[in-house]
């Protein structure tokens, strides 16, 4: 399918717009300036708190619904490991609630290059725990519980339910992947096809791994990429929302493979005509909202009934 016309009309917007080239903090101030032009919709309550571990203290909102609910999303942000925070996805979270009718809990994490891997990893995790060790105070049924993410935010959640496993902790019902960074992809077709004037680009997903990784060994570590775990064997059912017109399009396909082969229950949705970061672009992209009304119904229903 061809991009989608409202689509095109963003990267138009962005063309002229390397985040590569850019220091770390005006990346970071570019990307934060929509912050104040969200359309934001009305849910029934949000909190912030803080969640602290390890002298380690996490920003995180809890978003209530209009509906009673014991269901909870514990939702991670993207932005490369290096921005994002809850504020930049707080409609994203607000949608998130409406469309699934369950709570919303949107976990900030330490970002690199201040904090390189595994920081952001351990916050997924230790953040995770601590809310399951937390549900009754948020009103939450322990096995009514996602967790979710897009883009960088997506690989904090399949780590986190990774983790989970290989600590005999205890895993969440769901995990929902948009568009997943999960390998270091340098030669799909959608790399090839995509990585260049596609807002995502080659360049820029290079400098992302660059600022987060520790050193070389990083590369296979599964917690940095979880195409590299030996037995994903276990995970929950799985949902990944991939971009039509997106660079990670192939490796979060790829990745539903590696997940299936492994006896996980794993689904893959392709976002006809989108593009990486659809998510964000709602406001602007019709479709795209469309598109995450529906992912988030379907995860309501699952963690509802």
């Amino acid at each position: 399918m061809s991009l989608d016309p409202s689509a095109k009309k963003v990267l138009e917007l962005l063309k002229n717009i390397e985040l590569s080239t850019l220091s770390v903090e005006n990346a970071r101030k570019l990307m934060n300036m929509g912050i104040d032009k969200q359309i934001k919709e009305d849910v029934k309550s949000t909190q912030d708190f803080t969640i602290t571990y390890n002298d380690i203290h996490l920003p995180c909102r809890l978003y209530e619904p209009f509906n009673q609910s014991d269901a909870l999303i514990v939702y991670f942000h993207g932005g490369g490991f290096m921005f994002g925070n809850i504020e930049l996805f707080d409609h994203v979270c607000r949608k998130a609630t409406n469309s699934s009718g369950c709570k919303v809990i949107s976990v900030g994490y330490r970002l690199a290059p201040e904090y390189k891997f595994p920081a952001a990893v351990d916050d997924a995790y230790n953040s995770f725990r601590w809310i399951i060790d937390n549900t009754s105070y948020f009103g939450v049924n322990p096995s009514k519980i996602a967790v979710a993410g897009d883009s960088a935010g997506a690989n904090l959640a399949t780590v986190t339910c990774l983790r989970c496993k290989d600590t005999d902790a205890g895993l969440p019902r769901l995990q929902i992947l948009f568009y997943p960074v999960v390998a270091p992809d340098v030669c799909s077709a959608s790399l090839r096809q995509y990585g260049d004037g596609f807002f995502l680009t080659k360049a820029s997903m290079m400098w992302f791994t660059q600022l987060y990784l520790s050193s070389a060994k990083d590369l296979v570590n599964p917690y940095m990429f979880p195409i590299f775990h030996q037995n994903p064997k276990g995970l929950p059912e799985t949902i990944i929302i991939t971009a039509e017109h997106d660079p990670l399009r192939d490796q979060g396909e790829m990745y539903n493979i590696f997940l299936r082969e492994a006896d996980v229950l794993s689904t893959c949705i392709q976002a006809k005509g989108m593009i990486h970061g659809f998510l964000n672009f709602s406001n602007l992209i019709p479709p795209a909202s469309t598109i995450a009304d529906m992912v988030w119904a379907t995860v309501g229903k699952k963690l509802i009934n």
